[in-house]
């Protein structure tokens, strides 16, 4: 496993958590604005998640060369 594997599992591992930390805020707090919660939270979900998988990608290419 390399160093890119293994970031993109870590950055998506903190996907996970904001997403389960947007949904328990949500439920938790009552004061908040939950839309943009859910957006803030979707957003940063969506940019983990793309940069976990991109560091999957840079890993493959690396290892077919």
């Amino acid at each position: 496993m390399d160093i890119y594997e293994k970031a993109g599992d870590f950055i998506i591992d903190l996907a996970k958590l904001v997403f389960g930390g947007v949904i328990l805020g949500a439920i938790m707090m009552e004061t908040t604005n939950t839309v943009a919660l859910y957006i803030v939270g979707a957003a940063l979900s969506a940019i983990f998640i793309s940069s976990g998988f991109f560091l999957y990608w840079i890993q493959k290419r690396k290892n077919k060369k």
